[in-house]
């Protein structure tokens, strides 16, 4: 691990066991998962992502610092989700405790949450179980994400990050960040999974 990609390794490790906690209440890779569940994942991630990136977008910082919000954002790929199994994207309910984005440091490590979940959303898409197969290249929008480009915007992110995080102060903000991020998006989607198994199925 070179010296340049040190803060994106530490954004990994300090934040691993909010990432596992957040996995929990999303079970879409179960065998017995259903449609309902995808619909309510879709929802629900939606209803993060899109106040989420509006946030990014609006972030001056990292528009100077060489990320484009508005390329990466994924939340018309989850309303096109939605559309295509005949669900309105505009009644889904949007986040309003949003992490906050005060420096460019904390602004990065919100995206780096963001942005890390296109690598899992290819591993999800690979893993769909058998009632759900049927949905690719269906309703697998962000699933998808960018594509043949998901590894040339992870590096170009990757690059940022050892550009801008030049500090242990900057560092620590960052993971503050991204910390935060995962928390809410936890206390987001707690609520709306079932009291018994931790999967979004018949959530309301």
């Amino acid at each position: 691990m070179t010296a340049a990609r040190e803060p994106l390794r530490r954004l990994k490790g300090d934040t691993a066991d909010l990432h596992q906690q957040a996995e929990l209440h999303v079970r879409i890779l179960d065998a017995d998962a259903t449609l309902t569940d995808y619909r309510h994942y879709l929802a629900a991630m939606l209803g993060y992502h899109a106040p989420l990136e509006d946030l990014l977008q609006a972030h001056a910082g990292l528009g100077a610092a060489g990320f484009d919000a508005p390329r990466r954002r994924r939340a018309p790929m989850l309303a096109t989700d939605l559309l295509a199994l005949g669900d309105d994207p505009r009644g889904v309910p949007q986040c309003t405790s949003l992490p906050p984005v005060t420096s460019l440091a904390r602004a990065l490590g919100v995206a780096y949450v963001l942005e890390g979940s296109t690598l899992g959303g290819r591993y999800i898409l690979a893993k769909l179980p058998p009632p759900l197969e049927r949905l690719r290249g269906h309703a697998t929008a962000f699933l998808v994400g960018y594509g043949p480009e998901t590894g040339s915007h992870w590096r170009a992110f990757a690059a940022i990050v050892a550009r801008e995080l030049t500090t242990r102060a900057a560092e620590d903000e960052a993971v503050a960040g991204a910390r935060e991020t995962f928390v809410r998006l936890i206390d987001w989607l707690a609520p709306r999974t079932r009291a018994a198994g931790g999967s979004l199925r018949e959530a309301s």
